[in-house]
């Protein structure tokens, strides 16, 4: 049961992320009615983004030491004695990288936000009144460019970035058996679930949001009631740049940082089908769900059975509710 438990927890910690990935492809869909399927190269490009604002610019030797790593008085004396992987040891660790994370995430951020912006503006607002296919072919088209300019301008070596939050093993009892995981992974957790319910928040109750959901509903109407929808698509594609920022950073902390990193948004898409796509909601249960599942199936069957498995339960759930867990069917008036 223990062992149960372990991969239930590490499927849950691994299916926040899935849905904080997600969430930018259902952000794009609620106001385009467009399935973004370069997502995952644009959060690819948010990872390379904090890569290049925590680990190269600080090296520059015109940035100032105590960015590289900050370390006042108080907190070298609060090191002494620390043993190696304790919590004291890996907080103070994780507060000398503070200033270089803190820089690396705004940087990420403006900059994804700009690309995000740029895209909408260069590849997808001529396409505005074409139909979505057309979009959707240039989602695709987005893929390789992006893939192809990450190569050229960062290389494709495999490097390391810091955590967001403090690295330390936490141990705990479940069901009568110890349970295992790092803290950084909680820290990745709870940022994942924060920013998706912030988002849901923003959707739901701003005017921002409900401009985005009557443009998703119909643009000609929103257009007749004063809506700027080019904005309304300008702001989606920035929304879902910048949470991809959030995305990047926290993958490229887990496994590393390398252009193959944007195929990992391809498993997301798989999930978001299965959630539905224009449902947040169902997108959060469907990534714990396949969470979970993956989870349970490396520990049963491998590796690689588990990368088939989101695969595997979106034809299951369309087969039986084909607009995914909480997807609504879409009414065409005649």
């Amino acid at each position: 049961m223990g062992q149960f438990s372990q991969y239930v927890m590490n499927g849950i910690m691994n299916g926040s992320v899935y849905a904080l990935i997600a969430l930018g492809i259902v952000s794009i869909f609620k106001s385009t009615k467009v399935v973004n399927f370069a997502q995952g190269h644009v959060i690819m490009f948010g990872a390379y983004f904090y890569f290049t604002f925590s680990v190269m610019l600080p090296e520059a030797t015109f940035m100032p030491d105590w960015v590289l790593k900050w370390e006042p008085e108080w907190l070298a004396a609060s090191k002494e004695g620390a043993l190696m992987f304790s919590p004291k040891a890996a907080i103070a660790g994780w507060v000398n990288n503070l200033p270089r994370i803190i820089l690396g995430i705004i940087g990420a951020v403006i900059c994804n936000g700009i690309l995000g912006l740029l895209i909408e503006r260069v590849f997808m607002r001529p396409l505005l009144g074409q139909s979505s296919f057309a979009m959707i072919l240039c989602t695709i088209g987005l893929i390789w460019v992006l893939e192809g300019s990450a190569s050229l301008i960062w290389t494709a070596d495999v490097d390391q970035v810091p955590p967001l939050g403090p690295n330390f093993p936490i141990r705990f009892t479940l069901f009568g058996e110890q349970v295992f995981f790092f803290s950084a992974s909680v820290v990745n957790f709870g940022l994942a679930l924060f920013l998706f319910g912030l988002l849901m928040l923003v959707l739901r109750f701003t005017r921002s949001g409900v401009a985005i959901r009557a443009t998703a509903e119909d643009q000609s109407t929103a257009y007749a009631m004063g809506i700027n929808v080019p904005a309304v698509f300008s702001s989606a594609w920035v929304i879902a740049s910048t949470t991809g920022a959030f995305a990047g950073a926290i993958l490229a902390s887990r496994n590393g940082l390398s252009p193959t990193l944007g195929l990992f948004g391809l498993s997301v898409l798989a999930i978001v089908l299965m959630g539905g796509l224009d449902s947040f909601l169902g997108v959060l249960i469907a990534a714990m769900l396949v969470g979970i599942f993956e989870s349970l199936t490396q520990w049963q069957l491998g590796g690689e059975i588990a990368e088939i498995v989101p695969y595997v339960l979106v034809l299951i759930v369309i087969i039986w509710r084909p607009n995914g867990l909480l997807g609504q069917a879409e009414i065409e008036r005649i």
